[in-house]
């Protein structure tokens, strides 16, 4: 191995912590790297004898910097101040002094497990492949227990062969799912070895220069890498080509340099540890942490002293006669051979398969197995090489290049022209498929502004029919008030005449009578008071009327407007949809012709890029001969110089019809625009739709509030005759008591009195009669009034409206078919049904035609019941039916009481419906 040939590498980066300052005790005894890219170090105090760990990450972006990850001190050990450590995962360390094992997780700053172990550690190590094991080494023994991770159990224990007496492992390694042990021995010459899982030595004692003391080792997938003796010199050696020299030859011969594949100088230092192609050293004195990269490690400058052992002078001038290069006269040793190979291209520092293959060709093993193993440490960096050539040759391959570089570009260019058009057509077709999309909103929106206007013309018409009604009761009440004013007038004009006579004939007989008598005028002048108060609320009442009758006449009027309004929507909305067809069929018909234009286009590329391929197969195949044969060379250039004038051909044509695309494609874009204006236009009509509907719904619930009011002021009024009514009751009692009484103190006094007071009492009796039967009347038709059947008869048709909806939504085509095969239904209505079900649910249609046979009505929806039970729909009957037929009164539904059609189901399929909806509930819950 030629020492001239070495080169000292420099660090990338160094960095120390704040423990190791100027004049510090503190020294480091082993480190170790974890795969999230952090350095743990530990040692010990020269004075104190007390130990530590110190995890820490160096800043990648900046030289120098370092972040403390976690920090611990230890009480000093009576028998040895030597700590290691080593990772088990992302969170946990492992640690080893004297006779105690620890598992500490750094990121709690806790210790999870605690060991203690027969001997004394010397050396400790990980199993990063298969299985993870802890490994370590006894202080003066060949012993090395291995321990389970992470239970800390002793698994077994290996016995190392070949050590002499006294020697031990002080630094040890593991390697690959195997196991085996890459170990550093003490002693006056420090050796490193290799043995397997079962202790057997595999490998003599390696060296390198005549250095036989190792200072520290490193271990990596399949290299391990030794610092010699002065901490300087580091070596990287192979280790399955070191194990199978070993079974098969000595290593005596060329200084075992058949298994070093690197060689290189740095600054002195204590520990080396290698992982993922980054080396890290530290100092023993100072604790500086120094870190190389993949390029010092594994480089041709790194790799020419391994190689200089194995290739002589005679062999380097096979190498160059190989390859023609023997002109050049300064090519006289390895580095001058390698130096020239990458001048002219033939390799590269990642890839130097020539040079393999070259090596193998001439029978140099050796150097073909070193160059091999530095390759694969290359593999993920390998480019493709540049074949070598003459320089003619290689002027016209580049200009070869140039043209179809530019032939590539020109496609390049075409395929993102294509990508253009491909991109815009999907745009296209997203805003068609929008457009769609709104087009069918604009559908469900007519159609639900189409239900909504049919609703609205229906409570217009129940509101008429309500308004009539309340005319209808009006008069009525007119009617029997007058009748009750004129009852109350003659009876009170009969009972003014008895007691004018009554006065009369008490007058002459008792003075208590005459009180009597006054008393009874005071309360015929009340009751007079009474009849003009009732005189006047009538006048008040007939105003009221009148108020009324103009507001309905009014609410006829807007019924007019809004209907009139309603035709016109219906036949802008008809308009709009025969728009929107024609749209539709325009875009499909130009989407054809988009999808032909590009398909040819498509076609013509294609067959653009099988051109293309090729000629740059023949542009390969032409490279290869081109070292034998240069004037097939040029024959291949003129084929190529005529496809290629062919290929501007073909571009140009393809640029025409790109251009034509782009026509076609700006026409598309102005159609889609006019497309959306149309949209935009039918928006406005829906909006304005809208707006109507809103207006009309306005005035409805100003009429309703209307005749809220004149209903609130009826019963108003009502109630004031009811409580008059109520006081002239009380009157009459007060004077039919007064007048029992005048008649036990008359009868002492005067039998004529007693007549006179007989006539009076039957006269006070037919009046409480006629009240009370006055009162009954009214009590009974307060009851059965007409305004709260109006109220009623409005709040049915609002909740059969809101029935209808829900079961409407509920209806499949499916369900229909089966409701309207159990009515027997014509086959017309079937077919209807089925042609409806294509445009909109055909639940509505279904319902229309059961409302136009009277199968159901606003009163009776007992056959549509029986039809969803009879389909299994019973939850739909049980939550929207079922309490919509209970709320209407019994009356009614005998009134309006429709034909029965079906059977009621038994009561086992109420169970069963009652056991599905608890079934239902209970899969909610879960």
């Amino acid at each position: 191995m030629d020492s001239a040939m070495m080169t000292t590498r420099t660090p990338v980066q160094c960095a120390r912590t704040q423990r190791f300052t100027t004049g510090s005790d503190w020294r480091v005894w082993d480190m170790a790297l974890g795969a999230d890219g952090s350095v743990a170090l530990s040692g010990y105090h020269e004075e104190t004898d007390r130990t530590f760990i110190d995890l820490l990450f160096i800043d990648p972006d900046c030289t120098d910097k370092c972040r403390i990850i976690f920090s611990k001190e230890f009480e000093e050990s009576p028998n040895s101040r030597t700590r290691y450590v080593s990772y088990i995962s992302s969170g946990q360390i492992v640690t080893c002094c004297d006779d105690t094992i620890e598992l500490i997780n750094y990121n709690q700053q806790s210790t999870i497990l605690s060991r203690t172990f027969s001997g004394r550690a010397a050396s400790m190590a990980v199993s990063e492949e298969g299985d993870q094991h802890i490994f370590v080494g006894l202080y003066r023994s060949n012993k090395v227990i291995v321990f389970s991770s992470p239970g800390l159990t002793e698994l077994k224990t290996i016995t190392l062969t070949g050590l002499e007496d006294g020697d031990y492992v002080c630094e040890l390694g593991v390697m690959g799912a195997a196991h085996t042990l890459c170990v550093r021995t003490t002693g006056y010459n420090s050796k490193p070895l290799v043995y397997n899982i079962n202790g057997d030595v595999l490998t003599e004692p390696l060296t390198a220069m005549n250095n036989t003391q190792a200072w520290s080792i490193a271990v990596s997938s399949e290299l391990m890498m030794v610092l010699w003796s002065g901490g300087t010199l580091i070596t990287a050696h192979h280790i399955p080509s070191l194990i199978e020299g070993g079974r098969h030859s000595s290593l005596a011969d060329r200084d075992g340099g058949r298994h070093i594949v690197a060689c290189f100088k740095i600054d002195e230092s204590l520990k080396i540890r290698i992982k993922n192609n980054r080396l890290l050293t530290v100092h023993y004195n100072t604790g500086e942490v120094k870190v190389y990269g993949k390029e010092d490690i594994f480089s041709l400058p790194t790799l020419l002293p391994a190689l200089s052992s194995t290739i002589t002078g005679t062999e380097v001038t096979k190498l160059a006669n190989y390859f023609d290069i023997t002109s050049d006269q300064s090519i006289t040793d390895i580095r001058t051979l390698v130096q020239r190979l990458t001048d002219v291209g033939i390799i590269t520092p990642q890839n130097i398969v020539q040079l393999i293959r070259a090596c193998k060709d001439l029978n140099l093993q050796d150097a073909a197995r070193i160059l091999s193993i530095y390759q694969s440490e290359h593999k993920h960096d390998v480019q493709d090489g540049v074949s070598y050539s003459e320089k003619e040759l290689r002027k016209k391959l580049l200009l070869l290049e140039e043209e179809n570089q530019r032939n590539v570009d020109t496609i390049s260019s075409l395929e993102m022209g294509k990508k253009t058009l491909e991109e815009s057509r999907a745009s296209l077709e997203k805003e068609l498929e929008t457009t769609n999309q709104s087009l069918q909103e604009s559908k469900k929106t007519q159609t639900s502004l189409r239900e909504k206007l049919t609703t609205t013309e229906q409570t217009l018409i129940k509101s008429e029919e309500t308004q009539a009604n309340l005319r209808e009761e009006l008069h009525a009440l007119n009617r029997r008030l007058t009748q009750e004013l004129q009852q109350t007038r003659g009876m009170l004009e009969k009972t003014t005449n008895s007691h004018h006579q009554a006065e009369l004939k008490s007058a002459q007989e008792t003075k208590a009578l005459k009180e009597v008598l006054q008393q009874t005028r005071q309360v015929l002048e009340r009751k007079e008071k009474t009849i003009t108060s009732l005189e006047g609320n009538r006048a008040s009442l007939e105003k009221e009327l009148e108020t009324t009758n103009q507001a309905l006449q009014e609410s006829e009027k807007i019924q007019t407007s809004l209907r009139e309004k309603l035709t016109t929507t219906k036949q802008s909305l008809v308009g709009s949809e025969e728009t929107q067809a024609n749209l539709r069929e325009e875009l499909h018909a130009q989407n054809g012709r988009l999808t032909q234009e590009m398909g040819q286009t498509r076609e013509e590329l294609d067959q653009t890029r099988e051109t293309l391929e090729k000629t740059t197969d023949n542009l390969h195949q032409a490279e290869l001969k081109s070292a034998q044969e240069s004037k097939a060379l040029e024959e291949v250039l003129q084929q190529t110089k005529q496809a290629l004038e062919e290929k501007k051909k073909t571009i140009t044509s393809l640029e025409m019809r790109e251009k034509s695309l782009e026509g076609s494609r700006y026409s598309l874009e102005k159609e889609l625009e006019n497309t959306n204006q149309s949209l935009q236009e039918l928006k406005k009509t829906q909006t304005s739709l809208r707006e109507k509907l809103n207006a009309t719904e306005q005035s409805l619930t100003e009429s309703e509030e209307t005749q809220a009011n004149l209903r609130e002021d009826l019963h108003a009024q009502n109630r004031g005759l009811t409580q008059d009514l109520d006081q002239t009751r009380e009157t009459l009692k007060k004077t039919t008591s007064n007048l029992h009484q005048a008649e036990l103190k008359s009868a002492q006094e005067s039998k004529a009195l007693k007549e006179v007071l007989q006539q009076t009492q039957q006269s006070l009796e037919e009046k409480e009669k006629a009240i009370t039967e006055s009162d009954v009347v009214q009590d009974s038709k307060d009851d059965d009034n007409g305004d709260h059947s109006a109220i009623q008869e409005s709040t049915l048709a609002a909740g059969f409206g809101r029935l209808l909806v829900t079961v409407d939504e509920d209806l499949t085509l499916d369900s229909s078919l089966k409701v309207a095969m159990l009515f027997q239904l014509p086959p017309s209505n079937i077919d209807l049904l089925r042609r409806i079900s294509l445009v909109e649910t055909p639940g509505g249609q279904l319902l229309d035609i059961l409302k136009e046979r009277d199968i159901i009505n606003m009163y009776d929806v007992t056959n549509l019941q029986k039809a969803l039970m009879g389909i299994r729909l019973k939850r739909t009957n049980e939550t929207v039916l079922v309490p919509y037929q209970e709320s209407v009164s019994k009356h009614l539904f005998e009134e309006h009481r429709t034909a029965e059609l079906l059977p009621w189901p038994e009561e086992e399929e109420e169970q069963t419906i009652e056991e599905e909806k608890q079934e239902d509930s209970h899969t909610e819950g879960l």
